[in-house]
């Protein structure tokens, strides 16, 4: 923070003497500061994706919810598979096997441990990593698992904080003690409640709680409830696989028309400025309004959990969060569409939804049809972006998408609150669609496209697009998606499609977290 604060002050010396003095003096002082900013906002890139880093401290997180998907699938193969069995009348010996709660043998539990204990050696100082991998192996009933798991539990309760001591002592008592009275299960279940997220892993505490306590009530309406979520779970899993299919279907369809109907021959220079319009700015306002608005970003970046961690706002349930994640968006993103105003369309006396060419209709093509090709993108982009992360896994060893706002999605699902659910759906699908596309192809795109070719343009800002995303697990995914956006804005000449096509893939992978970790 001490260099950020550095760097602040000596760009803000420089800024004000961009406005002082001679006209000669005025114009170096602007280069200096460009490049000052420039130079400002590359080595914070470095150090944010760097080993120890803010991007890379979110990924330990973020595998424990991948951890908790597949104990969430584990639980619900395994309640299924005693359904199946109580049709056939064999569930009384099954049952005995193990409670609703449990995994089958089916190492659910052993993969979810090896992420868990990764994300621990990653990040030893985060609390919540160590109870989880502590449920993780107090839960699967491995005798061999009990000295390490003693040993995380009493590593949590010599910690300071009251809250993970808590924690720590609970879960001592939860797995170290063959019963429990009434009065202790009731304590250390408000101990659970408080520290410990809806989903998963709370519920197998309260599950082993309420079983070693004798509070049959709680047990069985707890048990049942997991059942009814493990039953939806695997409902939504089938309806989204065949949204996945006919939706990859259709754009498999589009992408074999387009491949058979797209022009063979090279449209002339004169065809290229008739359809998308020279632009009067050049590269160097594209870079400078780049330049700034990452510069903002990482400010923002920044102080905002220090901010929001203090006003309280990420612990005053969903609402707050998502109201937060909104505003966060708007001052992060925001300023780069003002930019591109101030910078480059007001000089030039532009309006800006004509410098940007978002039209509901352009030539022959009405809003019905722009918002068809939107949606038909949004298609293709299905089948594109699966191989996309297919093949990154495999040649490149990508583990997925580390984007710290997923942890803040996760939540929001699990809180099942109508209201953020909705906030999360229009900061997704409408705030983020529209500075994004405003950017990478309304005006980075449109730019390039008065000095380049269509394969280079794409190229270029698909790649940007990746890059600023700063999620080395998505890079791949990411270059496609932003090559689909560009290609259908070339094609149609709007940036209509491009929205639509973005907010579509926005709120179906909202949508796609809401039906797997929902309450």
């Amino acid at each position: 923070m001490s260099l950020l604060l550095t760097w602040l002050i000596v760009l803000a010396l420089v800024g004000v003497s961009c406005f002082i003095g001679a006209d000669r003096w005025r114009k170096s002082a602007r280069r200096y500061f460009l490049v000052l900013v420039s130079v400002f906002v590359c080595q914070s890139m470095f150090m944010a994706v760097s080993p120890g880093g803010r991007l890379s401290k979110a990924r330990p997180v973020l595998e424990a919810d991948r951890a908790e998907l597949l104990l969430r699938f584990g639980t619900s193969l395994k309640v299924l598979q005693l359904h199946l069995l109580s049709l056939t009348g064999l569930s009384d010996g099954a049952s005995r096997k193990g409670d609703v709660g449990k995994l089958s043998e089916k190492d659910f539990y052993e993969e979810a441990k090896e992420v868990l204990q990764d994300a621990v050696l990653k990040s030893p100082d985060v609390p919540i990593l160590k109870a989880k991998l502590a449920i993780v192996l107090g839960d699967s009933g491995k005798t061999q698992y009990k000295p390490l798991l003693l040993q995380l539990s009493r590593e949590l309760a010599s910690r300071k904080n009251t809250s993970d001591a808590s924690l720590g002592k609970a879960l001592l008592l939860l797995y170290d003690s063959k019963k429990l009275s009434l009065t202790s299960a009731s304590e250390l279940a408000h101990v659970f409640k408080d520290s410990l997220p809806q989903g998963w892993y709370r519920e197998a505490v309260l599950v082993r709680l309420y079983k070693v306590s004798g509070a049959q009530g709680n047990y069985k309406e707890l048990t049942q409830d997991i059942q009814e979520r493990a039953y939806r779970l695997l409902s939504n899993f089938v309806v989204l696989m065949v949204v996945v299919v006919v939706a990859s279907l259709i754009g498999l369809v589009v992408i074999l028309v387009q491949l058979f109907t797209v022009a063979r021959t090279k449209s002339l220079p004169e065809e290229h400025g008739q359809a998308l319009g020279a632009v009067p700015w050049n590269l160097k306002t594209v870079y400078s309004v780049f330049v700034f608005w990452l510069a903002t970003q990482i400010v923002v970046g920044n102080f905002a959990p220090t901010l929001l961690k203090s006003s309280g706002m990420l612990s005053s349930g969903a609402i707050a969060v998502a109201c937060a994640t909104a505003i966060l968006y708007l001052v992060s993103n925001g300023p780069g569409v003002l930019y591109v105003y101030l910078m480059a369309m007001r000089p030039h006396r532009i309006g800006f939804l004509e410098g940007i060419k978002l039209a509901a209709r352009v030539g022959h093509r009405g809003p019905v049809r722009l918002i068809l090709s939107g949606i038909a993108t949004w298609c293709v982009a299905l089948p594109l972006v699966m191989v996309a992360y297919f093949l990154a896994s495999k040649i490149l060893g990508s583990q997925g998408s580390s984007n710290p706002i997923i942890a803040l999605v996760l939540e929001t699902a699990r809180s099942a609150n109508c209201f953020a659910t909705l906030l999360f759906y229009f900061t997704l699908g409408v705030l983020a669609p529209l500075c994004e596309e405003t950017l990478f192809r309304g005006f980075l795109y449109r730019t390039l496209r008065k000095s380049f070719g269509v394969g280079t343009c794409l190229f270029v800002s698909a790649s940007l697009f990746a890059i600023v995303h700063m999620d080395v697990g998505a890079l791949v995914p990411l270059m496609c998606l932003g090559w689909l956006f560009g290609l259908v804005f070339e094609r149609s000449k709007s940036l209509l499609p491009a929205i639509i096509a973005h907010g579509l893939w926005n709120s179906g992978t909202f949508t796609l977290v809401l039906m797997i970790f929902g309450s």
